[in-house]
């Protein structure tokens, strides 16, 4: 994965993590209250909880990361990542919120996630870092889906509201050729 896609994926994230973690912490107290009337490996339970405890360390660190370098960022900038990942607000809505025009919220948005990858690259946490912690986690996973099936579509969106912009402009046009024509031909 490249820098862009890792920093979405962690912006995405950011929501979901304190409630797995509240799941790791619920399933290892599970663990711990079954056992006493475990029938199996008591390593093999003892080594699930630790797992999942290293799980639940790799989530935090990402929370800390998201909010350590959102902190860095320029306040347009945070304010644009927050609104689309941490508020789920599409492009139009951010737009409107900030009162600024759609192109100028892409133009922001891409340099806040450029500015977003390269400080937290500066930190340490690098593709190669996150891959490591973060490529196999299921939340991760379905997360990378996530941010490519909303891409997708609202490309998908963006290229039906230009061609019914063009649409809309060729009709103007015409109307403004045939208003044109028809005063020319009263007129003489």
């Amino acid at each position: 994965m490249n820098q862009e896609t890792w920093s979405k994926s962690l912006l995405a994230t950011y929501n979901a993590l304190p409630l797995v973690v509240k799941c790791i912490d619920r399933s290892n107290m599970q663990m711990a209250l079954g056992s006493f009337s475990y029938q199996g490996d008591v390593l093999d339970l003892m080594n699930k909880m630790l797992a999942n405890n290293a799980r639940k360390e790799a989530l935090i660190n990402a929370k800390v990361i998201v909010d350590n370098t959102l902190k860095i960022l320029k306040p347009k900038h945070r304010q644009v990542l927050e609104l689309r990942y941490l508020k789920r607000k599409s492009f139009e809505q951010i737009a409107q919120e900030l009162n600024i025009c759609l192109r100028s919220v892409f133009r922001w948005h891409e340099l806040a996630l450029k500015q977003f990858s390269s400080i937290r690259t500066m930190r340490g946490y690098d593709d190669e870092w996150l891959s490591k912690y973060y490529s196999g986690d299921p939340v991760f996973v379905k997360c990378i889906r996530y941010c490519a099936d909303r891409e997708e579509q609202e490309g998908k969106n963006l290229q039906i509201r230009k061609r019914e912009e063009k649409i809309n402009i060729v009709a103007a046009l015409s109307a403004a050729a045939n208003a044109r024509q028809s005063a020319v031909s009263t007129t003489v």
